[in-house]
């Protein structure tokens, strides 16, 4: 089964934790990373450290390569990907060990927490200007929001393995009820107005577009055919 770049990438979660780590001169990094990785479910195929984040850190470093301007925080915004799908209490306890002695320590912490916990940000519709009283600015929020969905706009191939990961993830379902229930989630999509909120993705609006209705056919032939690769 095919992996997304990321790892071959030179941005696996491992590496880019510990650059950030170092940046900040956080205490115990490896022992914060084995606590991030035994936390980790081992049935995410797709949502895990090695496929979705290593993604999501190759996508930005790659944005960063092409002189993009970084966000307010750079290391903790690394982090704060590492962090994605840490369960949430874990995450706290982490970032409040790894940043004590940080003279920036709890601006640091609201800023990470902000970007994992903040929904605000993903809605296209709500017209919002800035996020009130948030310790990360709409820029950070959104551009955090947009990599979450960066794959949604890979190669052919690379889309491909990543949606075979999501449904090995989902091993446990009937090919027909994953099938539909998949496509729910990717009509989903095609309603939202604009899937990237930020000047730095709009470049991937049409390649995701296209990699959703394609997927989308390719569900519904399954659902006819009974196919199921």
């Amino acid at each position: 089964m095919g992996v997304p770049a990321g790892e071959r990438q030179g941005c696996s979660a491992a590496r880019v934790w510990r650059a950030a780590c170092n940046t900040l001169v956080a205490p115990a990094a490896d022992d914060a990373w084995k606590q991030i990785v035994d936390a980790s479910p081992p049935d995410s195929m797709w949502h895990s450290l090695r496929n979705c984040v290593a993604y999501q850190a190759g996508v930005w470093q790659n944005l960063l390569m092409k002189g993009i301007d970084d966000v307010i925080q750079p290391a903790a915004f690394k982090l704060a990907i590492v962090l994605r799908h840490t369960p949430s209490e874990l995450a706290a306890k982490l970032l409040a060990e790894l940043l004590s002695l940080h003279p920036q320590s709890q601006d640091l912490i609201s800023y990470v927490l902000a970007l994992l916990t903040d929904d605000e940000a993903w809605c296209g519709s709500c017209g919002c200007n800035a996020v009130l009283g948030s310790p990360a600015p709409l820029r950070d929020l959104q551009l955090f929001g947009d990599l979450e969905l960066a794959v949604m706009a890979a190669s052919r191939e690379e889309y491909d393995a990543h949606a075979k990961l999501v449904r090995a993830e989902y091993s446990k379902l009937t090919n027909d009820n994953y099938v539909e229930l998949r496509i729910k989630v990717l009509n989903q999509f095609t309603q939202i107005p604009k899937l990237y909120h930020t000047p730095e993705f709009e470049c991937f609006e049409v390649a995701a577009r296209e990699n959703i209705e394609r997927e989308i056919c390719t569900l519904r032939e399954h659902l006819l055919t009974g196919r199921k690769d």
